[in-house]
């Protein structure tokens, strides 16, 4: 019996960048990877997308395990016909079908609400699932899915950062991403003396105070070292529909932040904030003028406990525990049903 993962190509962004770490994961455990293409919605005949499956399965056999990294990011038909074809080798029960789900589409964007019967359909095929959070597992629980469920709880990485210094406390909150997409530069609070430094697409509308500063795209070596010279790291939301999904979601950034080794600002809905609390990781707030207060009132004595539980958690960020052990127990789980 052999067991496979898919992993996604010609995609790029955070897709590609969780997929690749997943597969490198699961290939030192002996999985052995089989590479999907993203087709950019380009429409293709059936017989030649049937080629293009059977090409890629070339080799599988019944008895063996498949891990179907989701969503491929393609049309959901191409989902759809890659599922018959897993479940065409050897019949029904021929091969065993597990999803590490990253993302559910239909509840990141309401525009796809309409496909969700669908993507339950194929999760009730599978003999196990890895998702998110046991929010995204008790929500896809309510939508029908009785399949046995993993729970990831955090991206981690796969190599180790070593640094010479410590974190400082610093009157300063940091934040990775897409300003336009998460709005929170609009948001902010100006009128203070805590600042706000942008790592990431500048935008038209971005807003230009004294106490926010942009710094644009830096690589990850850059950006991790700029992080660890200390404050806060921010994952946050304004816009309505990303911050509903982050209670079911695992944020990419939240392990950037986590191996810097500089304390977390979330909302208090976040997914993982049981584990934030419990692992002593950061705060969880209601608005960006409260984590601008907890900022301010923040001891170097409170910093300092932050950075001693961030400091022992790092070892398992980069170590990649938690996908290690999502992988296992979702392999485990499958030949239990």
């Amino acid at each position: 019996m052999n067991i496979y993962i898919t992993n996604i190509y010609n995609l790029g962004g955070v897709a590609t960048k969780s997929q690749n770490l997943v597969t490198s994961v699961a290939k030192k455990l002996g999985i052995e990877e089989i590479r999907v293409p993203y087709l950019n919605y380009e429409p293709e005949e059936r017989n030649e997308l049937s080629k293009r499956v059977d090409g890629i399965l070339t080799g599988v056999k019944p008895g063996d395990t498949i891990i179907y990294q989701s969503p491929t990011w393609n049309d959901p038909n191409f989902d759809i016909f890659f599922m018959n074809k897993l479940i065409g080798i050897g019949g029904f029960g021929g091969l065993n079908i597990i999803f590490f789900i990253h993302d559910v589409r239909p509840m990141m964007f309401p525009m796809e609400q309409g496909d969700m019967s669908t993507y339950i359909q194929m999760f009730n095929i599978a003999n196990s699932l890895v998702v998110a959070s046991e929010n995204m597992a008790e929500y896809l629980k309510e939508q029908g899915v009785t399949t046995p469920m993993t729970i990831q709880h955090l991206w981690d990485a796969d190599k180790e950062m070593v640094f010479q210094k410590m974190p400082e406390l610093k009157n300063q909150i940091n934040f990775v991403g897409n300003d336009a997409k998460f709005m929170i530069s609009k948001n902010f609070p100006i009128n203070c003396d805590t600042r706000l430094e942008l790592y990431g697409k500048k935008n038209d509308e971005m807003v230009e105070a004294e106490n926010i500063n942009y710094h644009g795209f830096l690589n990850e070596y850059d950006l991790l070292h700029e992080l660890r010279k200390g404050g806060f790291g921010l994952i946050w939301s304004e816009d309505e529909d990303t911050k509903e999904y982050m209670k079911y979601c695992n944020s990419y950034k939240m392990s950037t932040y986590l191996r810097a080794g500089i304390p977390l600002i979330v909302h208090k809905s976040i997914s993982c904030m049981e584990l934030i609390e419990k692992e002593h990781l950061g705060i969880g707030v209601d608005s960006l003028e409260e984590a601008v207060d907890v900022v301010n009132a923040m001891t170097e004595e409170e910093y300092g406990r932050y950075i001693k539980a961030l400091d022992e958690f790092k070892f398992k960020i980069e170590n990649a525990c938690f996908t290690k052990k999502a992988l296992v127990d979702s392999i485990h789980k499958s030949f239990l049903r």
